[in-house]
């Protein structure tokens, strides 16, 4: 009864989330479309910060096994990283108000708890980076241009991209996560600019650019399709 009560409650500030924005939820207006007393709903969630962690984590989670299940179906890895950063975008632009709460302006007076958010937050990037990894293993991703990049880094990105393989376990160099960190930075940055509408004065066929972009990111680190590398 309590799950299925959290999962109506759930549903209920989705639809105000969409309607509203989240800064204007009210556990009050959704304890009244579900015809509950406010005190009963505190029972489920405490506060409204309580019913936006559980929101984000959900929305976290939903994007992360969208992008897990086209990484899935793909056996090569850079066609899997090309349908992984494909699915993010998809995933995006199905679930504008999701992707704002997760990605947009901060909600006033809200801060994520980071017990609750980080492990669910940082699942795509450990999806994604899993196909990098598998093609370094394999000997796809141009060693130059990872060497190239390391003498590039400076002491501060150095120390900060070795933080973060230590801290996420990613087995990769430090020159192929931080090529990593620029593809993913281009690829969100599209994302946001075109779920949030900045894109549409820029281009009138999104599909084609987005396509485009992902190639050019994909072939910084040696992994464009088979017919750019012939061409070369």
């Amino acid at each position: 009864m309590r799950a299925q009560t959290t999962a109506e409650i759930l549903g209920v500030a989705r639809a105000h989330l969409a309607a509203e924005g989240a800064g204007s939820l009210s556990l009050r207006a959704i304890a009244r479309d579900l015809d509950m007393g406010v005190a009963s709903l505190y029972r489920y969630f405490p506060s409204r910060d309580d019913l936006l962690t559980a929101l984000l984590v959900e929305v976290f989670s939903a994007q992360a096994d969208a992008v897990a299940r086209a990484v899935d179906e793909v056996a090569d890895p850079a066609e899997a990283l090309r349908a992984g950063l494909a699915e993010y975008r998809r995933w995006a632009l199905a679930h504008p108000p999701e992707f704002a709460l997760a990605y947009g302006t901060p909600v006033p007076g809200y801060v994520a708890p980071s017990e609750r958010t980080t492990a669910v937050a940082v699942r795509v990037g450990d999806i994604l980076l899993a196909q990098v990894a598998r093609a370094w293993g394999q000997g796809r991703i141009d060693a130059g241009r990872v060497a190239r990049r390391t003498d590039a880094l400076t002491p501060a990105e150095r120390a900060g991209i070795e933080a973060l393989l230590t801290r996420r376990g990613y087995q990769v160099p430090l020159g192929v996560m931080s090529l990593m960190v620029d593809l993913f930075v281009r690829i969100h940055g599209y994302v946001v600019m075109e779920v949030f509408g900045q894109l549409r004065p820029l281009t009138a066929d999104p599909d084609a650019t987005f396509e485009r972009t992902v190639t050019d990111a994909l072939d910084v680190l040696g992994l464009a399709p088979a017919t750019r590398r012939a061409d070369r």
